[in-house]
C-alpha cells in the first residue's frame, strides 16, 4: 500500500510553460480541430447519401419532405462548421499565444452555440419523418398500436441522442474554457 507521502513525492512536477510548449498545444489543437471537421464532413456525405435514398425511396410527401429537410440541415452544419470552425495555420512566435487564445475563444464560441447551429437544424425534418410515419407508412406486418409503440421508440431514441450531442458540445465548451484560462494566468 502507498502511503500520502510516496504519493506526494511521486506526482509529475508541474509543466513549465514555455513558448515551444504552447506552439506544441497550439498545432496539437488545430490538428484535433481539423480531424474533428474531416470525421464530421465524411458523417456529413453518409448522411446526405442515406437521406437522399431515403427520400427516394419512402412513402409519402411528409417523410420525403422530411428527408430533404434533413438533407438541407446537414449541409447548413457542414457550412457553418467550414466557415467558423476550420483549422488554421499557425502564425509567428510572437503571435502565438494570442492566436492560440483566439482560436480556443472562436471554438468554445461554436461549441457553446451548437444547438442553434448544430442540433436544432435537424430538428424539423426528423419531425416531419416522425410525422410520416405516424400517419402515412406504417408497416404492414404489425398492428397499428404496435406501430405506433414503435414510432414513439424511435422519437425517444432520437431526443437522447440530440441530447447526448448537446451535452457534448456543452463538456467541449467547458474544456475550452479552461484552457483559456490557463492562458489568461500565464499574464
Amino acid at each position: 500500500m502507498t502511503d500520502i507521502k510516496t504519493l506526494w513525492k511521486n506526482q509529475p512536477a508541474e509543466e513549465t510553460v514555455t513558448l515551444a510548449n504552447i506552439h506544441a498545444k497550439a498545432a496539437q489543437f488545430q490538428r484535433r480541430i481539423f480531424r474533428r471537421n474531416a470525421i464530421e464532413y465524411i458523417a456529413s456525405a453518409f448522411v446526405v447519401a442515406v437521406f437522399g435514398w431515403y427520400a427516394w425511396v419512402f412513402p409519402g410527401w411528409m417523410m420525403k419532405t422530411g428527408s430533404v429537410l434533413v438533407i438541407l440541415a446537414v449541409l447548413h452544419i457542414v457550412w457553418r462548421l467550414h466557415r467558423q470552425g476550420a483549422s488554421r495555420a499557425l502564425p509567428d512566435a510572437l503571435d502565438l499565444v494570442a492566436f492560440h487564445r483566439r482560436e480556443l475563444m472562436r471554438q468554445r464560441q461554436l461549441l457553446r452555440t451548437a444547438w442553434s447551429w448544430y442540433i436544432l437544424p435537424t430538428v424539423p425534418g426528423m419531425v416531419l419523418m416522425l410525422l410520416g410515419r405516424w400517419y402515412q407508412a406504417h408497416v404492414p406486418w404489425r398492428t397499428l398500436a404496435s406501430d405506433h409503440e414503435v414510432i414513439v421508440l424511435g422519437a425517444i431514441i432520437a431526443a437522447l441522442i440530440v441530447a447526448i450531442v448537446w451535452l457534448v458540445q456543452v463538456i467541449g465548451a467547458a474544456r475550452l474554457q479552461r484552457k483559456i484560462d490557463e492562458l489568461d494566468r500565464l499574464k
